[in-house]
């Protein structure tokens, strides 16, 4: 069960390089064709500085950092227990190949649910993702559910 307590808790910053490799990865596994996220000329064409971060890109130093998993063991949440109720993103600036991110995750808020399968935890987390020129590129905000 989730530890109440860390309403409010934020995670130590996590450092991720982004990498054009990881971009044209991550949008031929979910069958994105759009040649913006995989050729520059063609991203240059649309007005982009160089191949942008795809909208779900964020995702990748999640899981390849290991921080979610940290915070789910910060938080007490059995992972067993563990369904991904939503995601979200509000982008400020482009991602680019390069870019270095740094992001800190914050959790926001913990309620308790009941449903048709029973009793579960739900924890918001927000994700400020700022760039090597510390500005501002994107916010995230997670749903896990934990299954009581």
């Amino acid at each position: 069960m989730a530890d109440r307590s860390k309403i409010g808790w934020e995670s130590s910053p996590f450092i991720w390089e982004v990498e054009r490799g990881k971009i044209r990865e991550l949008v031929q596994a979910i069958g994105d064709k759009n040649p913006v996220y995989l050729d520059r000329e063609a991203a240059k064409k649309e007005g982009y500085q160089d191949t942008p971060a795809s909208p779900t890109f964020v995702t990748v130093p999640m899981m390849w950092t290991g921080v979610l998993i940290r915070v789910i063991k910060a938080l007490k949440i059995n992972f067993s227990r563990v369904l991904h109720g939503e995601e979200g993103y509000e982008y400020l600036k482009e991602i680019y190949p390069g870019d270095v991110l740094m992001g800190k995750i914050k959790v926001t808020a913990m309620d308790e649910k009941v449903g048709k399968a029973g009793a579960m935890d739900l924890i918001r987390l927000e994700i400020l993702y700022t760039n090597q020129r510390n500005e501002p590129v994107l916010k995230a905000s997670t749903l896990i559910v934990e299954r009581k």
